[in-house]
């Protein structure tokens, strides 16, 4: 596995290689912008280069604490939202 992410990566335009070894799709993230956790996650499963040239993410979203929040894919996302949780 991590030879084939070693080759998706390098096949990147520069921007999006930038979020892609930032946000990475074996780590868990959450919603910055949310105040009250409530234990909502998110893994990245694809990268999107918008217009502007930003990039935006899609997300599974889960939640092992209250699962029926989660199960279901969010895209759209700013990477600037994400931080890393353990």
């Amino acid at each position: 596995m991590e030879k084939e992410w070693e080759k998706w990566f390098s096949e990147l335009p520069p921007n999006v290689k930038e979020v892609a070894k930032n946000i990475v799709p074996w780590k868990k993230y959450k919603d910055k912008r949310v105040q009250d956790d409530v234990g909502n996650r998110f893994f990245p499963i694809s990268y999107d280069e918008q217009a502007d040239g930003s990039i935006k993410l899609t997300c599974c979203k889960f939640n092992e604490e209250i699962p029926n929040f989660g199960g279901y894919n969010v895209f759209g996302i700013s990477p600037d939202d994400l931080v890393e949780v353990n």
